[in-house]
């Protein structure tokens, strides 16, 4: 087989495992459970303990004092450190939708993100 032939192939190999790659999530080990994107507050608390640091805001509030519309509560929560590193959680509405790793401290305000 020729190397005109094969490159396309690996091409298309490649491509598959650069797209297949995109949607990892990630997660975060607490002891000997794990913490995933989709998780509740609750269930993270139980398996993880309390943060080392945490803000909230939200949700945006009418005149009136009622919740706008599609208002959502946002929460960030710290843990750490691990390895040198802090797992920096955001939350929409108590559900986990990222999980980062930095290596400074919270020192500051964690909100905005």
């Amino acid at each position: 087989m020729s190397n005109q032939k094969r490159m396309p192939g690996l091409a298309w190999l490649a491509l598959t495992l650069i797209m297949g790659a995109s949607g990892a999530h990630a997660t975060l080990r607490c002891g000997t459970g794990l913490v995933a994107e989709g998780d509740l507050m609750a269930d993270i608390t139980a398996r993880c303990g309390a943060p080392i640091a945490s803000a909230s805001e939200g949700p945006a509030l009418q005149p009136n004092g009622m919740p706008r519309l599609n208002a959502a509560r946002i929460s960030v929560w710290v843990y750490g450190p691990n390895g040198g590193g802090y797992q920096y959680l955001r939350f929409v509405d108590e559900r986990l939708v990222e999980i980062e790793l930095r290596r400074r401290p919270p020192n500051g305000p964690l909100l905005p993100w």
